[in-house]
């Protein structure tokens, strides 16, 4: 239990469907919960407002939001898998670090990392959420979206960076460069002391669900020949994650409406 009674009592009705009953009435969930069948009535209608319970007469079954929620955790587990070996050899053509990263809201969260074999080499966190609009990945996980709500997330995360040096009309150009090129290149944007390489990673529809990013100091990145090298690299390896996902071809992603 959290101590948040709400939220412990929402999961209780959850883990109420989980002996195998397709449909529940309230009461019955209020017995099995040890809540007030009033209390039960008020949750499960609010629940069913978010989907995470459907209503058929008098009984409820769980939402198919619930649905969607799996879904979406299936297949970012399955990504993860997938790419973890790809991204251990991209680390060892380059000796660089590499990440695979997701895009949450208006947020860019590393879930997988290699580190990098150099002396001196980049190190992030994975799981720590990270700001959408500066960085090339970012740029990759929002060109394919609909560029007016590219903007718009992009926006919101400046906002939430004091200070922020936001320009939308040179976003809205960079993430345009980003889908003609098919990759992107930041040089000291969030760390004035780093640059990164990023790809984008398409699955088996054609959306792009992850960024390969491959960071390394500010000096390193800045001599061309080892910049073209892993551009080169980084593309190999997102195309070889997205045919593993069962993308077709090399071509990237159409431009995709934001969930």
């Amino acid at each position: 239990m959290t101590n948040v009674g709400v939220l412990d009592k929402v999961m209780a009705i959850l883990d109420a469907f989980q002996d195998g009953s397709d449909r529940l009435e309230p009461a019955q969930v209020a017995s099995r919960v040890g809540i007030s069948a009033p209390t039960a009535y008020r949750l499960m209608a609010a629940m069913a407002s978010h989907r995470l319970l459907d209503v058929e007469g008098r009984d409820y079954r769980l939402g198919t939001r619930l649905l969607q929620l799996g879904a979406s955790v299936s297949e970012g587990v399955e990504v993860r898998a997938v790419a973890l070996p790809h991204l251990k050899s991209l680390r060892d053509a380059t000796g660089e670090t590499v990440e695979l990263q997701f895009r949450t809201g208006h947020s860019r969260v590393p879930v997988e990392m290699v580190v990098g074999h150099r002396t001196v080499r980049t190190m992030g966190q994975i799981g720590v959420p990270l700001p959408i609009h500066v960085g090339a990945s970012s740029r990759v996980l929002m060109a394919w979206l609909d560029e007016d709500g590219a903007l718009e997330l992009a926006g919101r995360s400046a906002a939430q960076s004091p200070g922020a040096d936001w320009d939308p009309e040179r976003y809205r150009d960079r993430l345009r460069q980003v889908r003609a090129q098919g990759w992107e290149f930041s040089s000291g944007e969030r760390d004035p002391e780093t640059a990164a390489v990023s790809v984008p990673v398409i699955d088996r529809v054609g959306d792009v669900v992850a960024a390969v990013v491959v960071s390394a100091t500010l000096a390193r990145l800045a001599d061309p020949a080892h910049r073209t090298a892993v551009v080169a690299q980084a593309r190999v390896c997102g195309e070889a994650i997205s045919a593993d996902l069962g993308h077709l071809g090399t071509q990237h992603a159409p431009k995709e409406s934001i969930a």
